[in-house]
């Protein structure tokens, strides 16, 4: 059975990093949402625009992972998976094409996350959304951390 790997974590949390060191070390293949959001559309948008987009490229991403499970290559997904829902929904979707996965949630604080990401804003390369203060208290309103009995979980610590 072929692994998924799919990262989970708030903006700053260190999911893409995470995510390259990971395919490295798995000789995974590695799909990154902002990588490509960014330079297919852009910087920010309306949210139902993203969010159609986002659900385009995350199917897109998907329909590749299975083509790549097919040849015996683990697949990281950074995806950030912030509801509940979306991690049940990866589960079903993993389950029902018979991959191997995990969910690797990087549990960092939202003080450390707002001051990655802030200061991210200063060194990106257009890999990364522009966020301010504001942005991220709305965007951690949204955020679902997962709970310690969540299946597929595993909880990395604040790297």
């Amino acid at each position: 059975m072929v692994k998924l790997y799919v990262t989970c974590g708030f903006i700053g949390s260190g999911k893409t990093t995470f995510a390259k060191e990971l395919a490295k070390q798995k000789k995974a293949f590695r799909f990154s949402m902002d990588e490509w959001m960014i330079p297919l559309y852009g910087e920010h948008m309306e949210r139902d625009v993203f969010d159609a987009r986002l659900n385009t490229l995350q199917g897109l991403f998907k329909q590749s992972a299975l083509q790549l499970a097919e040849l015996d290559v683990p697949v990281i997904l950074d995806f950030g998976l912030w509801k509940q829902e979306d991690r049940m929904a990866i589960a079903r979707w993993a389950e029902q094409n018979q991959l191997e996965l995990s969910i690797l949630y990087l549990d960092v604080d939202f003080e450390e996350c707002k001051k990655r990401a802030l200061a991210r804003n200063e060194q990106t390369n257009g890999d990364a959304y522009q966020m301010t203060p504001e942005m991220l208290e709305l965007f951690w309103s949204w955020f679902e951390p997962p709970k310690p009995d969540e299946p597929h979980v595993t909880f990395i610590s604040e790297r």
